[in-house]
Order: structure tokens, then sequence, then C-alpha cells
């Protein structure tokens, strides 16, 4: 982990002290950043279809143009 600043909003700031509590707010800012900027990248270009990959679709294609 490493420290730094960021500035906030105040009512984001509050919003964030109400719901969380002031202890937990870089742990809440770390899990939001990481799943909206991190974890997208990761994600298939197809979303939750992890098993439709360009192989398939391919093959899919392949399979519906011979009729």
């Amino acid at each position: 982990m490493e420290k730094t600043t960021i500035m906030l909003r105040e009512d984001v700031k509050e919003a964030l002290e109400k719901e969380f509590g002031k202890r937990q707010i870089s742990r809440i800012i770390n899990e939001l950043l990481f799943r909206e900027i991190i974890a997208q990248k990761s994600r298939s270009m197809f979303g939750v279809d992890k098993w439709l990959t360009k192989k398939k679709i391919k093959e899919v294609r392949e399979h519906h143009d011979r009729f």
C-alpha cells in the first residue's frame, strides 16, 4: 500500500463516511477504482459470456454460412 492524497467533493466524502464510516473510505475507494478501471480491462469482449470467444464466433458464423 502507498499513501496518497486525493481531493473529494464534500458531498462525496460525507456520503462515504455515512455509508461506510471514516475508517473505511480508503478501502472503499480502492475497491471501487479497482472494479471500475482494472477489472473491466480483464473482462472478455462480451462481458459475462466467457465462452464466447473470437474462435467460437468464427465457428458459429461458419456453421450458419453453410445453410
